[in-house]
């Protein structure tokens, strides 16, 4: 295991050489004021004897990327870094280990900040915090404006193995650890099938309870210190689905029995809050106290390696000088822009693309992270940067069941949307959903849906927009509703930020699949 960790951290350097590359011409002009020789010209695939000889013969000065690197005698190869060189290469290893774990964190600290918030509305360990409405929902990344959510949340270390009871019928579910890595999946797409199944959640290391009842519970065995545990109950009536959630009990071990009562809360959307990721300095001083806070697996051990490093060590006060703190806010910005970088312009798949378009796919790797012996880095950070939560039914492509999602961030020429533009989408006759579909706005900032002046940000199979002679649809994207354009057809982009699309199929058909539904991109109007 630490032979593939220290693989994915090599990789890791591999990938991101360095997090302050200069600008080409930046880089031309030092390679003209430089003393020595460029990188390129150190020699390699030499003999026994001849590298014995470079020892002597290596130059003394070698450029770089980020300037020059001086040493002793012997140089580059039988010489030391020079003093200088040598503070030189610390100050750019740190700011290298802070961007890498800047990369790590972005799953954690969405799901804190999460955390933060339910226990802000009034949750406490187990309690169902209810979302019900597009302006209650306005602080989930990529939320979907059609579905009620129900989120729980519990530090599993005050609660002690936790119980959670779900009832017989129609709901899906999942259970994730802090990663947003699933653990286990409920309800019609779990092992239960709906048939309802009772678990019991522990921590880390935590040993089931000796009297538990082991024909009646499953045991769940959670990778983190926090659960976070997310419940759609599938009734379309919003009354009797609310009456099912009801059904559903969360509660310690200790008190099963004592008649103990779930907590219910229903989000009002009254007060603003977010669950993204913060910029600059907050972001590390929310990693901080993620660290002190979780129990980690061997399998985070040098990323925690690499925070310790740079003053973040649990359980050990986080007072950085003004030198590092600099350092670590321009890793923060570089860091977030490198995660924005693979999110929006997906570095990792050519087939990702839907037939001839640019509508991306929505990049979940593994339910585990898992590929093989591979750790998968940096689609988990691209996806959990731009969405949140993943369970193991996520990954089913199977017609007629479930949902898939399309991502839309350009347009047919391949640029990024910009608000103050307007654009249109055709969504041709017959989709391929059995159920319905949706397309839904969101900023690029807070990756939360769109906050507009009518309120709306979506689109769907299910608000009625206007159908053309032949059954397609024409949606309008614009700061202003364009003439002659029915209201139902259009969503109002903000003038002065950037946005991007979601595309979901709900009981997705064999031509989602196959790509022979002529799916098109998103039109610039010029």
């Amino acid at each position: 295991m630490k032979n593939i960790l220290l693989g994915i951290v090599l990789v890791s350097g591999l990938i991101f050489t360095s997090c302050s590359q200069k600008e080409t011409t930046e880089k031309e002009t030092d390679i003209k004021k430089s003393k020595g020789v460029s990188f390129e010209k150190i020699a390699d695939k030499l003999t026994a004897t001849e590298f014995r000889k470079y020892g002597e013969t290596s130059p003394t000065v070698v450029n770089t990327r980020f300037g020059d690197l001086s040493f002793t005698k012997g140089g580059f190869a039988g010489g030391y870094p020079t003093l200088e060189t040598s503070e030189k290469l610390k100050n750019e290893l740190n700011f290298q280990k802070a961007c890498q774990a800047y990369i790590w964190a972005v799953p954690l600290v969405s799901y804190y900040n999460w955390f933060d918030a339910q226990k802000s509305f009034g949750a406490k360990d187990g309690g169902i915090v209810q979302y019900k409405t597009a302006i209650a929902k306005q602080g989930i990344l990529t939320g979907n404006g059609t579905t009620p959510y129900a989120i729980m949340y519990a530090d599993l270390m005050n609660t002690g193995p936790l119980v959670m009871e779900v009832p017989a019928g129609a709901s899906a579910g999942i259970i994730d650890d802090m990663f947003q890595r699933a653990v286990m999946d409920f309800g019609v797409s779990g092992e239960d099938r709906g048939k309802g199944v009772k678990f019991i959640i522990l921590a880390p290391g935590m040993e089931a309870p000796k009297s538990y009842d082991k024909k009646k519970f499953t045991i769940v065995q959670n990778t983190t210190r926090d659960v976070f545990v997310g419940i759609r109950a599938l009734q379309p009536d919003p009354k009797e689905s609310d009456a099912f959630l009801k059904k559903f009990k969360i509660y310690p071990f200790s008190e099963i029995n004592n008649n103990p009562q779930t907590q219910f809360i229903v989000v009002d959307g009254k007060t603003p809050w977010g669950q993204w990721q913060e910029h600059g300095m907050a972001y590390w001083e929310t990693v901080k106290q993620i660290v002190d806070h979780d129990i980690f697996s061997e399998r985070e051990g040098y990323v925690l390696a690499m925070l310790q490093s740079l003053g973040i060590e649990k359980g050990k006060p986080f007072n950085p000088t003004p030198e590092m703190k600099k350092m670590l806010k321009e890793a923060a910005v570089v860091g977030e822009t490198m995660v924005k970088s693979i999110t929006f312009d997906k570095p990792f798949r050519a087939d990702d693309l839907y037939k001839g378009t640019h509508w991306d796919r929505l990049m979940v790797p593994a339910y585990n992270d898992k590929d093989g012996d591979i750790e998968q880095l940096y689609k988990r950070a691209a996806f959990t940067w731009e969405a949140v939560s993943r369970g193991k039914a996520y990954y089913l492509e199977m017609p007629g069941l479930g949902q898939q999602y399309r991502t839309g961030y350009k347009d047919a020429d391949g640029n990024h949307f910009e608000g103050s533009r307007h654009y249109t989408l055709t969504m041709p006759a017959n989709p391929p959903a059995k159920i319905f579909w949706s397309i839904v706005v969101y900023d690029v900032n807070t990756r939360t849906m769109i906050l507009n002046e009518t309120g709306i940000p979506i689109i769907s199979g299910r608000t009625n927009p206007k159908q053309e002679a032949d059954g397609s649809v024409v949606m309008h994207f614009s700061p202003e509703k364009p003439a002659g354009v029915e209201a139902s057809n259009w969503i109002q982009t903000n003038p002065k930020e950037s946005w991007f699309l979601y595309l979901r199929f709900y009981g997705p058909t064999e031509r989602y699949f196959d790509e022979t539904y002529p799916l098109e991109d998103v039109k610039l109007v010029k």
